[in-house]
């Protein structure tokens, strides 16, 4: 019974221990990750507000699929409507609940794709993230990677270095139809050139 016990007190103890280890880890990764914790609450609750507004319409968009995604400043709509007119309506729809954000609407109008397609579409977007992750010239908090339908959208605030490598990793990723870049760009001056450029 005693040894019971202490097995059990044992098992707390690492638990305890283990919790704390990740949280160390977990509050050090979020203390160097630009792309701070805050904004990826914002980014999420715009883009469910996005897709309730659009539920707010019962079943006239039930043979529509769609995609939503909030990346710093942006909003990306992309998945299949049936009219030109579903396409522009949703933009309606969306637009005044993003805030000041940018919305790109990417809509086709087509059937909407199939769950093949969308579990193909997950891979590819794995793929990507899991490749940028790999290279150090690239930052992977700074670009969102979503594909649909074999599109490959790309968002983010990055150097146009970065942004390229991003391009190029997703062009060169098998399944890959067509890759979409929705980036601002930074551009990083030197103390030398910034001082100059203040004086003039």
């Amino acid at each position: 019974m005693k040894n019971y016990i202490r097995l059990i007190i044992l098992l707390l103890i690492n638990g305890i221990l283990s919790s704390c280890v990740s949280s160390a880890v977990s509050g050090a990764q979020a203390v160097y990750n630009r792309h701070s914790i805050k904004k990826n609450v914002d980014e999420n609750f715009t883009t469910m507000h996005a897709y309730h507004a659009v539920d707010t319409y019962g079943n006239i968009y039930k043979d529509a699929h769609l995609t939503i995604a909030t990346f710093n400043d942006s909003v990306l709509l992309a998945g299949q409507v049936t009219s030109p007119e579903q396409k522009t309506e949703l933009q309606r729809i969306i637009q005044p609940v993003i805030g000041e954000r940018t919305l790109y609407n990417f809509l086709e109008i087509a059937n909407p794709s199939s769950t093949l397609t969308r579990t193909s579409d997950a891979w590819i977007t794995s793929k990507i993230k899991s490749r940028l992750i790999a290279i150090d010239e690239a930052d992977p908090t700074q670009i969102k990677v979503v594909t649909e339908n074999g599109i490959v959208y790309l968002m983010g605030t990055v150097q146009p270095e970065q942004a390229d490598i991003a391009v190029d990793v997703a062009k060169e990723t098998s399944g890959v139809q067509r890759v979409v870049k929705i980036f601002s760009y930074l551009q990083i001056i030197k103390p030398s050139a910034a001082l100059r450029y203040a004086q003039n």
